[in-house]
């Protein structure tokens, strides 16, 4: 199994069915009634799940109005549903392969997404790398390490193999920090301190938060 996360690209709501674009290498429906590549989008309780079409010359759907979009699984047709802005999902795949990911690139200065108590899987929607640090910057609601030595708020990203940690800062005025270089940012949950760590462009990442409010990202 592949498991990748990936953001949408750009600023505005896209269709979730044409949001990645999966190439030729990778497969559709099989002959044994599955989809070998699949999406799972996260509303915070909840994955929701849809399969890669293919092309109807190469699977068993034998619909052209299907053609190479993500579709229900269940239902083995088209999803009216909408991608938002700053929102990740994963790709599930049995082959490997390039996803082709559209949209227009955002031209507002800052862009918002809303993060519930629990987990959300988050994604910058400026196309480039960013640095971990400066990966989003939640609201004042959002607390920082704590007097139990903890970070409220946590950041894991996947590599493909394990997970990376990291704590929101806070503000140190209000958390234990009491380092103001460090604040309202994602830092390294052991040494207490920022990293060189990036986020390539198209990465999404889980963020797990003890309340619930905004993340702000800032054009590059």
């Amino acid at each position: 199994m592949i498991g990748v996360q990936f953001n949408q690209v750009g600023g505005e709501p896209l269709d979730l069915g044409t949001v990645g674009v999966l190439d030729s290498s990778m497969d559709g429906f099989d002959a044994e009634g599955s989809f070998p590549n699949e999406m799972r989008v996260f509303d915070g309780t909840d994955y929701t799940y849809y399969g890669w079409s293919g092309s109807s010359g190469t699977d068993l759907l034998d619909n052209a109005d299907l053609d190479n979009q993500w579709i229900d699984t269940t239902e083995l047709a088209p999803v009216d549903e909408e991608m938002k802005p700053a929102q990740g999902f994963w790709i599930k795949s049995e082959t490997g392969g390039t996803i082709t990911l559209s949209g227009e690139v955002p031209t507002a200065d800052t862009i918002q997404a809303d993060v519930g108590i629990g987990w959300n899987m988050i994604a910058n929607p400026y196309p480039g790398a960013v640095l971990v640090e400066n990966f989003g910057t939640l609201d004042s609601t959002f607390a920082g390490f704590d007097a139990e030595g903890n970070f409220p708020n946590e950041m894991r990203v996947w590599d493909g193999e394990n997970y990376a940690y990291y704590g929101w800062s806070g503000n140190s005025g209000s958390s234990l920090l009491e380092n103001p270089d460090i604040d309202n940012k994602w830092i390294d949950t052991t040494e207490l301190a920022v990293t060189d760590d990036k986020i390539e462009f198209g990465k999404a990442v889980w963020i797990k938060a003890s309340s619930s409010g905004k993340i702000t990202f800032s054009k590059p």
